[in-house]
């Protein structure tokens, strides 16, 4: 019975993507090599690991009950390599962190600061990304604790409530934009104005862009900037509108010439969770990093 780290990758990418396509895609590999991988693995152990569908594959019961043991393989092959690659780099251990971009300019400077200051042996790295990529990422435990919003399927995580994250509109304070003063504003309506944005690999570039695809809409962007102040004082210098963080908006106006308004799609206010596959199966400094943000979202809440 011979089968590798790899053989097991390629396993449960087939398992959670439900077909050939998605294992091969995630795993960088052509159809016919994934394909031939499963074969081996099925071969190594006698046994029918999937069952063929018209829509795909899924486990039969042998490979339900191999895929939790790979988790726990992989796991277990994943914490020796990030400990022993913490000592060999003199410190005691990394978090991989996600989270979507308006947590990462908003709150986490704040909450990682405080978290790192307090804790001089670990280290943090953080990554932009959407939530359904996080979700994915966490599942496959390429990550250790991940921002989420409510919108995303996080079947098999557990999740703690985050704080809010909600999104606004900032527009010049000029009379080309007063139709849009009478109230909240929806998304569709906003397309039609210029736009300034941030970098196009954003999370929240993407959050917006596929908003716009599905109205069948393209986002007219004049500028893209990497960050929100200077997003801000486009708009404050009559650019175009955007689209911001409702804290960030509120902080850069206190010096900043603009307005501020509601938007009327749900998904403006968004609802977080913090997620991680198993608390019990984090390594502990990453469990540290994971109170600490569940003590801020208290804070936050007040008494």
């Amino acid at each position: 019975m011979k089968f590798d780290l790899a053989d097991l990758r390629i396993f449960l990418s087939a398992v959670e993507g439900g077909s050939l396509t998605a294992a091969a895609a995630q795993n960088n590999l052509v159809v016919a090599a994934v394909s031939a991988r499963l074969r081996k693995l099925e071969e190594a152990f006698d046994l029918s690991l999937f069952e063929r569908t018209g829509r795909g594959i899924r486990p039969t019961l042998t490979g339900d009950m191999l895929a939790q043991h790979a988790r726990r393989v992989l796991d277990d092959a994943r914490r020796i390599e990030v400990e022993l690659g913490d000592f060999a780099y003199g410190r005691r251990g990394q978090v991989r962190l996600l989270s979507n971009t308006n947590m990462l300019a908003e709150h986490m400077p704040v909450v990682l600061g405080r978290f790192l200051a307090a804790n001089p042996d670990i280290s943090v790295s953080v990554k932009d990304k959407p939530s359904l990529e996080v979700v994915s990422l966490l599942k496959n435990g390429d990550a250790d604790i991940g921002i989420v919003a409510a919108s995303a399927d996080m079947t098999g995580l557990e999740r703690w409530r985050f704080v809010p994250d909600k999104l606004v509109l900032v527009v010049p304070p000029e009379s080309e934009f007063g139709e849009l003063l009478s109230g909240p504003v929806e998304f569709s309506r906003i397309l039609d104005f210029r736009l300034i944005g941030l970098q196009e690999e954003v999370a929240l570039s993407q959050f917006l862009q596929r908003h716009a695809v599905e109205l069948g809409r393209d986002m007219k962007l004049r500028m893209r900037m990497d960050g929100f102040e200077g997003v801000c004082r486009m708009v404050e210098c009559g650019a175009g509108v955007a689209v911001v963080p409702d804290s960030a908006a509120r902080r850069y106006r206190r010096f900043m010439d603009f307005r501020v308004l509601e938007i009327g799609d749900g998904w403006a206010d968004r609802e977080l969770y913090l997620c991680v596959r198993s608390e019990a199966e984090l390594p502990r400094f990453a469990q540290k990093l994971l109170a600490h943000l569940r003590a801020y979202v208290a804070e936050m809440a007040g008494p």
